[in-house]
């Protein structure tokens, strides 16, 4: 990983500030990978839906 030094050979990002942003890194990818598998099961049990007791009926309102 490469940081920016400062003269005195000092990170030049706070600690803090790397914490933080290696925090929302890791919170954005868990939730990515959460939607990816929330979105299996829900294909896998949309395929597991007899789909013959679904019921069609006509909408009221007409979008065109």
């Amino acid at each position: 990983m490469l940081v920016a030094c400062n003269a005195e050979g000092r990170s030049a990002m706070p600690k803090g500030l790397l914490f933080l942003l290696v925090m929302i890194a890791v919170i954005i990818i868990y939730t990515i990978a959460k939607v990816v598998d929330y979105n299996r099961l829900s294909k896998k049990q949309w395929e597991q839906v007899d789909k013959s007791k679904l019921k069609e009926w006509e909408d009221d309102d007409e979008w065109d």
